[in-house]
């Protein structure tokens, strides 16, 4: 016995149910990891892109920049001075209003119909990087049934609005501009839109504030208010009606836009909250007189714009109205010469250059006409009798085809009207 070894007792193999708690173990450890990997993951995620989008809002606001200087206070308009021509606050007038009026101006009034739908392309014409000493003689606007493009002024008298509201100024704005340059340009197209129409009123809209930061060095608020006095002033010379609306759109406090008025990526540009705004005022800052236009007949129709400038960066929606060709501009925004782009003849009368045909039936008999060419029997045969005979035809046939057709001048009023060559922009990339 006492040399009998011990033997050891072998291990028992795990049973099913262990096994089972081990694998679910296992399990459960995977997927724990599992989600703290994509927690991490997650977060690093949202974590890069807001420190992207910070990057970015830092980079944009490096390159605004911060006006030096200004004083809110120091070209005040006095409403009491002006009071017979700055429009007062009225009752709303209502939507018609503002269908019954025409809106004209740069790209903060290209964006209240082609960006936002407070007007629509029978109420508004906006050519981006327009300034008012254009207003006389750029033809932009482009109108169905007529060929090329038409100044504003002309196209005033095509369309027979019942009053139209000016927005310019802000492409004017320079160091090298003076108050008085400013308003000698602006009053000349003004004319002329009263002289090309004379039944239609006339509302000067005051331009718009600039955010504190902006996008371009050359526009300070302490010249948007220079001018603004400039423009109260000239049309209380001129009997116009002045549309104080800067009053709303600017802070106060600070004399720049209101907070979340302009766009942030070069405080310039009016937002949606700002057209809210200044529709509002529009239409509780009323001007409404008796209707003596002649009878409205004949209405042109505004299918598209041509732009002075086009930005990297759209400030403006390229959707064209329905009927209508977008046009194509220039890409060079410091260039002062506006793009000419080769001009869509909406509907342009097709004149009927194609009755040429009309004078063939002339000929009394063509069938002779390839066969009497035959100059060489002329002085060899001796029978003289049928050579003359032959040869009549000829000049008679060749000369009706040769015939040009009428000149065609189409239906339109003014076809005088051409593109201009050239413009004279300030600030071509303002608005």
């Amino acid at each position: 016995m006492a040399g009998k070894t011990k033997k050891k007792s072998a291990k028992q193999p795990l049973d099913t149910r262990s096994k089972m708690y081990i694998v679910l173990g296992i399990c459960s450890l995977m997927l724990l990891v599992t989600v703290a990997i994509s927690f991490v993951l997650v977060g690093g995620l949202d974590l890069f892109a807001s420190a992207e989008a910070e990057s970015n809002a830092a980079s944009d606001s490096e390159s605004l920049v911060t006006e030096s200087g200004y004083d809110k206070d120091q070209n005040t308009i006095d409403k009491d001075a002006y009071s017979s021509t700055i429009l007062e606050k009225s009752d709303d007038a209502g939507q018609s209003y503002v269908d019954e009026t025409l809106f004209l101006g740069d790209s903060n009034t290209a964006r209240m119909y082609r960006m936002f739908d407070y007007c629509s392309y029978d109420n508004a014409i906006g050519s981006v990087g327009m300034s008012a000493r254009s207003l006389e003689s750029f033809a932009c606007v482009q109108l169905k049934g007529y060929s090329g493009y038409k100044t504003m002024p002309e196209a005033v008298a095509l369309m027979q609005p019942r009053r139209v509201i000016l927005t310019f100024g802000t492409n004017d704005l320079s160091p090298t501009n003076t108050a008085d340059n400013f308003i000698e340009s602006y009053q000349a197209g003004i004319e002329a839109i009263a002289e090309a129409y004379p039944s239609v009123d006339i509302i000067i809209n005051a331009i718009p504030p600039l955010g504190q930061k902006h996008s371009n060095e050359s526009l300070t608020q302490q010249q948007v208010d220079e001018f603004n006095k400039a423009l109260v002033e000239m049309c209380q010379k001129k009997g116009w009606k002045f549309l104080n609306s800067a009053e709303v759109l600017k802070d106060s406090a600070t004399g720049y836009a209101k907070s979340g008025y302009v766009e942030s990526s070069d405080g310039i540009h009016l937002t949606r909250d700002a057209m809210e705004a200044l529709f509002e005022y529009v239409r509780t800052h009323s001007y409404i007189t008796e209707d003596d236009r002649p009878t409205v007949k004949n209405v042109a129709v505004h299918t598209g714009e041509k732009d002075v400038v086009t930005f990297t960066t759209p400030v403006v929606t390229t959707t064209a109205a329905p009927d209508s060709t977008a046009s194509s501009e220039s890409e060079t925004s410091s260039s002062s010469t506006a793009a000419e782009p080769t001009p869509v003849p909406t509907q342009a009368p097709t004149q009927v250059p194609t009755q040429a045909p009309a004078p063939v039936p002339a000929t009394p008999e063509p069938t002779p006409v390839p066969a009497t060419p035959e100059p060489t029997p002329v002085p060899a045969t001796p029978e003289p009798t049928p050579v003359p005979a032959t040869p009549s035809p000829t000049p008679e046939t060749t000369v009706p085809g040769n015939t040009p057709p009428t000149s065609p001048e189409g239906n339109e009023s003014n076809p005088g009207g051409g593109t201009l060559s050239q413009q004279d922009q300030t600030n071509p990339e303002a608005a």
